[in-house]
C-alpha cells in the first residue's frame, strides 16, 4: 500500500533562533508570550497547519527544514542573523532563491528602508518634505542647530538617546566622539524638526492606510523626552515616569488625506510590501516631515499600546491580511 505523503504546510513561521528553544523532539518552541508565540497562536486559529522554523546560523539546516515542509507561504518574522540586523535582506534573498512565497518586503526594499539617507532621498524625490541632511565639516561653524545625530543604518530607534539631539558645536563633537567609540557604524546628521511624532501603519499592497497614531508625553519638565528614543520605546517604567502613551492622532481632515496619500506613495517608492510603518513629525505650522520607514514593524498585539500601530484592525484579521496579501502578489 502506497504511503501517504504528509499534508503540505499552510504557513511556515520563520523566526530568529534566539527567540525560543528546541524541545527534546527537535521542534522549536517560541518563548512564551513573545511576539513570535502570539503570532503563532493567532495563525493557528485561522490556518490548519502552521509550523515554526528557526533561522539557524547553519543555513543549510534551515533550507532543509523549509524544503521538507514545502509551505504554501512563509510568514517571515526574522530581524537578524547573529544579532546583525543588516542581514534581514539576506534572509529575504534566500527565500527568493528557494522560490518560496513569503510575507513582507523583499531584499531591495529592506536595504533601501534601512539606509536612512537613501530612503530620504527617494522620498524627497516624491515632493514629500524630509529633514535636511547636514554634512559635518571641521571648519563649518554655521550649522542649522538643533541637529539630530543618529546611526545611518539603525533600526527601531537603535542608538538614539536624548543625547542624539545637539544644540551647539560642543555637544555635536561629544556626540560624534561617542558614536565612534561605540562602534555603531556610520552616522548621519539632519535638521531636527520640532513637532509631534506620528506613526502610520499600512497593510496590503494597494495599500490600506490605517489611522495615524501619535506619541504623547503627558508630563512636562526640562528632562522630558522630546522625541522617541530607544529607552522610551523599550522601557515601560521610563514611559510611566513621563506618562508617555500612544493614541489616535487628532488631525484635521485635510492633513489626514494628505498624510494618507503621501504614505501610499512612499510605500511604493521604497519597495515595501504587505505591511509597514512610516514615521513622521508634524510641525507646528501643519507640515508633516518623513523621518523613516520600518518595513517589518513589531507585530505584537500590544505594540504602541493595544494594537496602536495598526489601529482599526483586529489582531487575527491583521495577520490574515498580511498573509493573504503576500499570497496574491505576483512576485
Amino acid at each position: 500500500m502506497k504511503k501517504k505523503s504528509p499534508r503540505r504546510c499552510d504557513i511556515a513561521l520563520l523566526v530568529d533562533e534566539e527567540t525560543g528553544e528546541y524541545s527534546n523532539s527537535g521542534r522549536f518552541i517560541p518563548e512564551d508570550d513573545d511576539v513570535e508565540e502570539k503570532v503563532l497562536r493567532a495563525l493557528r486559529r485561522g490556518y490548519r497547519r502552521v509550523e515554526v522554523v528557526p533561522f539557524s546560523r547553519k543555513v543549510d539546516v534551515t533550507v532543509q527544514w523549509l524544503r521538507r515542509l514545502n509551505p504554501r507561504i512563509v510568514m517571515n518574522l526574522t530581524e537578524w542573523v547573529d544579532g546583525d540586523r543588516s542581514q534581514d535582506a539576506a534572509i529575504a534573498g534566500l527565500l527568493d532563491i528557494l522560490r518560496l512565497r513569503y510575507t513582507g518586503t523583499g531584499p531591495a526594499g529592506l536595504r533601501l528602508a534601512r539606509d536612512k539617507v537613501r530612503a530620504k532621498q527617494a522620498v524627497a524625490a516624491l515632493g514629500v518634505d524630509v529633514p535636511a541632511i547636514v554634512e559635518i565639516k571641521r571648519k563649518n561653524n554655521n550649522l542649522p542647530y538643533p541637529l539630530m545625530l543618529k546611526p545611518r543604518y539603525g533600526d527601531g530607534s537603535d542608538g538614539i538617546s536624548g543625547r542624539a539631539l545637539v544644540s551647539n558645536r560642543r555637544e555635536l563633537r561629544a556626540r560624534v566622539a561617542g558614536q565612534r567609540r561605540g562602534g555603531g557604524g556610520p552616522a548621519m546628521c539632519e535638521k531636527f524638526i520640532e513637532g509631534r511624532d506620528l506613526y502610520v501603519g499600512l497593510v496590503g499592497n494597494e495599500p490600506r492606510v490605517l489611522p495615524p497614531v501619535e506619541l504623547v508625553i503627558g508630563r512636562a519638565g526640562r528632562a522630558a523626552p522630546g522625541f522617541a528614543t530607544y529607552r522610551l520605546k523599550n522601557d515601560p517604567r521610563y514611559r510611566a515616569k513621563w506618562r508617555a502613551h500612544y493614541r489616535r492622532a487628532r488631525l484635521g481632515a485635510g492633513t489626514l488625506r494628505a498624510l494618507a496619500a503621501a504614505s501610499r506613495r512612499i510605500f511604493h517608492a521604497l519597495g515595501l510590501r504587505d505591511y509597514a510603518r512610516l514615521d513622521f513629525r508634524l510641525a507646528p505650522d501643519g507640515r508633516f516631515w518623513f523621518i523613516e520607514a520600518n518595513p517589518n514593524p513589531d507585530l505584537d498585539p500590544h505594540a504602541l499600546n493595544r494594537n496602536g500601530c495598526f489601529a482599526g484592525l483586529a489582531y487575527d484579521r491583521l495577520l490574515r491580511t498580511i498573509v493573504e496579501s503576500a499570497r496574491r502578489r505576483d512576485a
